[in-house]
């Protein structure tokens, strides 16, 4: 009769792939940041309804409990994306608050197509938010980050009008009126292939920076 030794050696035992985290051992990133980053991968990929949890982790090659560790659950890993958004609008603006009206706007237009045209997972949830009557909790709930940029970009449009440069614009439709010009040509550039050129890009600033100073001045 065969022994147990023998029956163990017939047996297929598997060989475990390494974990997925291997990839990411060189980087600096904090677990709580690469949760975000590769959570931006996957909208960038599958668009923000598309966002899953054990895609996350499973990317990563860490334990759900891991991922709990850090965020309460996918509406805190959509919020963490939405203060990421709205304080990359707020250190562009602090770049060029100090230039004279009309070329404040604009270079902060060109760093906003810059920022856009490079992260597609960010242009989703802005969609998203612009499609929802009430917006998105993610970027509703992040607001309050804004708020010093709103005054700062009033006192920008008042000295325009002051200047003679400007028509009145009010702050917030000046805000919903640039960010749409931005996100419908690159949502229609990059339908189909996801991916947006450099020259669709370079096109893209040219007609959005016309729009805006037609929308400033009326020229």
């Amino acid at each position: 009769s065969r022994g147990l030794g023998d029956v163990y050696k017939r047996q297929k035992v598997p060989i475990m792939p390494p974990p997925k985290r291997n990839k990411y051992l060189s980087s600096s990133l904090s677990t709580r940041d690469l949760i975000v980053d590769v959570a931006e991968q996957l909208i960038a990929q599958h668009g923000v309804e598309g966002l899953k949890l054990k895609d996350i982790t499973k990317e990563i090659g860490i334990q759900l409990p891991s991922l709990y560790a850090h965020f309460a659950g996918r509406g805190a890993v959509l919020l963490e994306i939405g203060k990421r958004i709205f304080e990359g609008i707020v250190a562009d603006f602090d770049q060029i608050e100090n230039l004279p009206p009309r070329e404040a706007l604009r270079e902060h237009t060109r760093l906003m197509v810059k920022r856009y045209t490079t992260n597609r997972a960010h242009v989703l949830v802005l969609l998203a938010d612009f499609a929802a009557p009430q917006g998105i909790d993610a970027l509703n709930d992040s607001e309050a980050i804004l708020y010093p940029y709103y005054e700062k970009l009033t006192a920008v449009l008042e000295r325009g009008r002051e200047e003679g440069l400007f028509n009145k614009v009010e702050t917030q439709e000046f805000i919903a009126n640039r960010l749409g010009i931005i996100l419908v040509n690159i949502a229609f550039a990059s339908l189909k292939t996801g991916v947006f050129t450099e020259e669709q890009a370079t096109r893209l600033e040219v007609n959005v920076l016309a729009q805006i100073d037609f929308m400033l001045s009326g020229d």
